[in-house]
């Protein structure tokens, strides 16, 4: 599934790619942070050295402590205090985890296909989508000309229907996660997929099975048969919530 564990900065730095100045709302000391914005607000340049002044024991540390004329030598001494903050004091470890990824040759792909590794080691804050559900099953279907076929695909009207439902919250407090957690155990999709191809299936001639069942092991959703939407609906979206741990086989 990969770790997620890089941030975006984090992930251009190792791959030696431009990251952009680092900014105030990096700085996670919120002490040295509230005397750093007191600095850049200050609206005078004696504001600012009174600030500057404060700060004067934390400045001197990171070798950021001067005085002062102008206001726009206010706004660089912020900026080199937060540069030395987010940066400057992590170089070393920086370049340590950096020549760590040299064994097997791994720096090298991460700088090469840095799109690829993007999406293994940076959090993905994107929500899960209706079409990233309805695209991720396939559904194994009866015979054409069937009226199992028929019923089937009635059904998966119905399905994409009440995926976009969920989507649009008109099935709260059920969640797109909650429903692929219910089918796979998981509430992400991997970055490369999953193991198993997921699929659906249907439960023909069982009309006391009203809700959805799932074997989470093979990634199998079993939908039940309706014959309208309104009671799929409700019935899928009951089915899930109740359920008390994942999918039922």
């Amino acid at each position: 599934m990969g770790p997620h564990l890089f941030s975006e900065k984090l992930s251009l730095q190792v791959c030696g790619k431009p990251s952009g100045p680092a900014t105030l709302d990096e700085v996670d000391d919120e002490t040295f942070k509230e005397m750093l914005c007191k600095i850049k607000e200050a609206e005078t340049v004696p504001e600012a050295k009174a600030a500057i002044e404060m700060a004067k024991d934390c400045l001197s540390i990171i070798g950021a402590f001067r005085s002062i004329s102008t206001l726009k030598q206010r706004d660089m001494l912020v900026q080199s205090a937060v540069e030395y903050y987010v940066d400057g004091r992590c170089n070393v470890a920086l370049q340590q985890f950096v020549d760590g990824f040299n064994t097997l040759g791994l720096l090298q792909e991460m700088q090469t296909h840095t799109d690829l590794f993007h999406i293994i080691f940076v959090e993905d804050k994107r929500n899960l989508r209706s079409s990233d559900l309805t695209s991720l099953f396939e559904a194994n279907l009866s015979d054409h000309d069937s009226y199992k076929r028929e019923l089937e695909t009635r059904t998966l009207c119905f399905w994409k229907d009440w995926i976009i439902d969920v989507e649009d919250e008109e099935c709260a407090p059920l969640t797109l996660e909650n429903v692929l957690e219910f089918a796979s155990g998981s509430s992400v999709i991997p970055p490369h997929g999953f193991l198993q191809q997921p699929q659906i299936e249907f439960l023909h001639n069982a009309p006391e099975k009203i809700f959805p069942e799932a074997n989470t092991c093979n990634i199998v959703l079993k939908l039940p048969i309706h014959y309208n939407y309104e009671s799929f609906k409700t019935n899928m979206s009951n089915g899930i919530l109740w359920a008390p741990t994942f999918g039922v086989a």
